[in-house]
């Protein structure tokens, strides 16, 4: 029998069967999440961010990045597993409503995404004390976008968080806002200095002077820096503590004209609370 007929034989039985190793031409690559691991200078020790990569990513196109930070003692995989970010994005991303997108969740430890000094102000039990916002903007984004297919400018990066994150998102988005084109403050962990303030102990570690306040409260950051040309989104449970505060901010970026959204909702602080509501934060960043 003629070699060749057996060959082509073979590979035809292989094909019918499902056991042959090319994939149909429509097929889709599942989106994958890589754990990276880099050594950090600006903290001197050895830290770790998510990377989630959408279905058939190809290093030949460009992707926006999101940069999203977990709240008060999460880690880089919370957004994930258990809270399923990136299947909320590839189903978005199936039904054409949201452009593919690169996600990084950095570990940043409880430190609010501030470069601290030990004893500049009184430490609070579990807050992280370093340069994390030199480890964040100096090493973080740049590996993302010496590694990955990234489209480098700032109309194509984006910071959000919730809690925690969602503070450390708006004073990363309005202090860099050469790196930053989209900001979200989801139920963000911020201060007005009245009776109704929560996690005190935080607040005076975080602003210990007028000095550091100045630099890094999201309030007298609004009034000082260019936001002109930086989308705002803010959202809260109507049954959070935090959702007095949080619509004062809103109410003091309208009033001089920046571009933000406001949004109440139904629920808390809660993790349920920000998992229903990640097709909305999606939308926000990455909306067709």
């Amino acid at each position: 029998m003629n070699k060749s007929f057996i060959v082509m034989s073979l590979f035809i039985f292989l094909m019918i069967s499902g056991c042959g190793t090319i994939a149909p031409k429509n097929s889709v690559v599942p989106s994958k999440i890589d754990d990276i691991e880099i050594i950090s200078r600006a903290l001197k020790k050895t830290m770790r961010f998510a990377v989630y990569l959408p279905p058939d990513y190809d290093a030949d196109k460009r992707y926006p990045v999101l940069y999203a930070l977990y709240g008060f003692g999460g880690t880089r995989n919370y957004f994930f597993n258990p809270m399923g970010l990136d299947q909320v994005a590839d189903r978005l991303i199936s039904e054409n409503k949201i452009a593919p997108l690169i996600i990084v969740s950095p570990d940043y430890g409880n430190s609010f995404a501030v470069n601290t000094i030990p004893g500049q102000g009184v430490k609070p039990g579990a807050v992280d004390e370093g340069n994390y916002e030199d480890y964040l903007i100096d090493e973080v984004i740049p590996y993302v976008d010496t590694h990955y297919s990234t489209e480098i400018s700032r109309d194509s990066r984006f910071v959000g968080g919730f809690s925690m994150g969602g503070y450390a998102a708006l004073f990363l988005g309005f202090t860099h806002t050469d790196l930053f084109s989209k900001v979200g403050g989801h139920s963000a962990a911020i201060w007005d200095f009245t009776s109704q303030d929560y996690y005190t102990d935080q607040r005076d570690w975080l602003y210990p002077n007028e000095e550091l306040r100045n630099q890094r409260d999201p309030f007298r950051l609004a009034a000082s820096k260019d936001l002109k040309n930086t989308q705002v989104y803010l959202d809260v449970g109507e049954a959070d503590g935090l959702a007095l505060v949080d619509e004062k901010l809103y109410n003091l970026l309208k009033s001089i004209d920046i571009p933000v959204e406001w949004h109440i909702n139904p629920g808390g602080h809660s993790t349920s609370y920000w998992i229903a509501h990640f097709e909305d934060y999606l939308t926000f960043y990455s909306g067709r």
